[in-house]
């Protein structure tokens, strides 16, 4: 890319919408008002088994008892299809159901916030998603396990995309501290900033072949933190001893903001023969919560120098936000829509 990522979206367009029961809230009535669906990560099934060229856009929402669902699309723009219409004898387009599906009023149980990757070494389809953990105060009792352990985020693979089934890591031996025997894989810590939980990550394989998650942590008066970790095989993580980074150390900003992890995109290496990577990630206030994108520079993920243009003018929405590029265009997937941007310097 030559030049800066530009603030504003050449085309935006709406690709998700809630169809199907399972996408209205099982908690109460009020609740089922709110169309939450969206949470998009999306990939193309050009590696492992039965590889057919299709773009698969896995989503869910964020109320109870949501789970991890799946559209296919023939091109990057769409349209998206859900399972169900693909197939109307399907029940339902989910790919992984909470246990306590369908739910029951005042029941937090979810499956939700979808990252997907190509595991090449392992040659399987890694889907991060974050869990609702029942037995959190177990968690944080237990000496063995570290913070609230409210919310975190666990791991599924699968072979074949076109299967649509997905098998989550799992351990009987912490049952008793993890609803449904689920193994976090990127669990809640001791440090405040990702106490209360650790969700909603941003997870991708570097040129170098090393693994990054873009990390969220809330502590526990709710406020949201960035960071990073690091990992070999995608299993096993280390976070950034830095963390929690972007968020101001001091400031009338330092006890208000909300912070979202977007997307990290590679830009090459620099003169010194640096690599030079993208970050995206976006910025609220608490109470008053609409996340505006900011756009940041970094060698290291430990020093980032924010673009001084402020501000996207595209909305990032609440989860992650999946990238694509094809030719001189970044379809960059947020929320329920489709944001379209035209890469400088590139031709198509």
């Amino acid at each position: 890319m030559q030049g800066q990522l530009p603030l504003v979206a050449d085309r935006t367009k709406q690709i998700l919408r809630r169809s199907e029961p399972w996408e209205f809230s099982t908690w109460k009535p009020e609740a089922r008002k709110d169309d939450t669906v969206g949470y998009p990560s999306v990939v193309r099934n050009d590696r492992g088994k039965n590889a057919d060229g299709r773009y698969y856009l896995y989503f869910s929402h964020h109320d109870p008892t949501s789970g991890i669902a799946c559209a296919i699309a023939d091109k990057i723009e769409g349209p998206y299809r859900k399972l169900k219409q693909i197939d109307s004898t399907l029940e339902h387009s989910l790919v992984l159901v909470n246990p306590h599906f369908p739910g029951k009023e005042g029941d937090p149980s979810h499956y939700s916030s979808p990252s997907v990757v190509w595991n090449e070494a392992e040659q399987l389809w890694f889907m991060y998603f974050h869990y609702y953990n029942h037995y959190h105060n177990a968690w944080e009792r237990d000496p063995k396990f570290p913070g609230g352990g409210n919310q975190m985020t666990a791991l599924a693979t699968t072979p074949d995309l076109t299967s649509h089934q997905w098998t989550i890591v799992e351990d009987k031996s912490i049952g008793h501290v993890s609803i449904h025997d689920i193994v976090p894989v990127l669990a809640t810590t001791t440090e405040s900033w990702m106490y209360g939980t650790s969700s909603y990550h941003a997870m991708q394989q570097l040129p170098n072949g090393q693994w990054m998650s873009f990390l969220r942590g809330t502590d526990k008066v709710g406020l949201c933190s960035v960071g990073f970790a690091r990992s070999d095989d995608g299993r096993k993580w280390e976070l950034f001893p830095q963390n929690p980074m972007i968020r101001p150390t001091s400031g009338p900003d330092k006890t208000l903001g909300i912070y979202r992890p977007g997307f990290i995109g590679y830009l090459g290496t620099n003169a010194a023969g640096k690599p030079q990577y993208l970050v995206v990630w976006s910025e609220s206030r608490k109470g008053a919560d609409v996340p505006r994108v900011r756009y940041g520079y970094t060698s290291d993920f430990i020093n980032i120098q924010p673009d001084r243009r402020g501000f996207a003018q595209w909305s990032g929405g609440d989860g992650l936000i999946s990238p694509w590029r094809e030719g001189n265009k970044l379809y960059l997937f947020a929320a329920k829509h489709l944001h379209i941007i035209t890469l400088p310097g590139i031709s198509r």
